[in-house]
């Protein structure tokens, strides 16, 4: 086994557990669908939640192929991998008794899960990229125009899900952010 087999099957482990995560909240949902008010933000934000972490894990393994694990970067990977299942467990309610509506749910959670999401790319477009391909590779992505696309598409509506109340609006900007990976499906394929 290879060092980056090593590193990749820890990591993917922690971002397996984030996918399971959300998708064990659906299917508890959809057991309880005849009791529950569903909603259309909290499905939304569980779509988003999957298809980021997808994306994440999709870039890690091609950018990650030739290096080699250090300790650093097994606590980086470790940080964004846990923050990344932090915010996927916060995407359903554990008790779905104590919440009759997920729209109720989403509004106390919102800001957490989003605010993860955030903070795991942020980690790992910095921290993660600095660790892997130094200042220079850093100093690259950060000034590239896809990064300034990714970075006005994406971070923008996150930041408004956070301050913003209103669920139909908080609906559209989920959906704008769920284009964007079917965007980006569409012009790497």
């Amino acid at each position: 086994m290879s060092g980056f087999e090593f590193f990749f099957g820890f990591f993917g482990l922690i971002l397996g557990l984030s996918v399971v995560e959300v998708i064990t909240g659906f299917g508890k949902v959809l057991r309880r669908r005849d009791r529950l008010r569903l909603g259309w933000v909290t499905p939304l934000l569980a779509l988003f939640v999957l298809l980021d972490v997808a994306s994440f894990w999709s870039i890690s393994w091609v950018r990650m192929q030739g290096v080699e694990p250090s300790y650093l970067l097994l606590l980086i990977g470790l940080a964004i991998a846990g923050v990344y299942y932090l915010a996927a467990s916060l995407v359903f309610p554990d008790d779905l008794d104590a919440w009759p509506s997920l729209d109720e749910f989403y509004d106390g959670h919102k800001r957490w899960v989003i605010g993860g999401v955030w903070i795991a790319k942020t980690l790992s477009h910095t921290a993660l990229l600095g660790v892997v391909g130094g200042v220079d590779a850093l100093r690259a992505f950060w000034t590239s125009p896809a990064t300034l696309i990714v970075v006005l598409w994406v971070f923008p509506p996150m930041l408004a899900i956070c301050l913003v109340r209103n669920r139909i609006a908080n609906a559209v900007m989920l959906a704008w952010l769920i284009m964007f990976y079917v965007v980006r499906l569409a012009f790497l394929s």
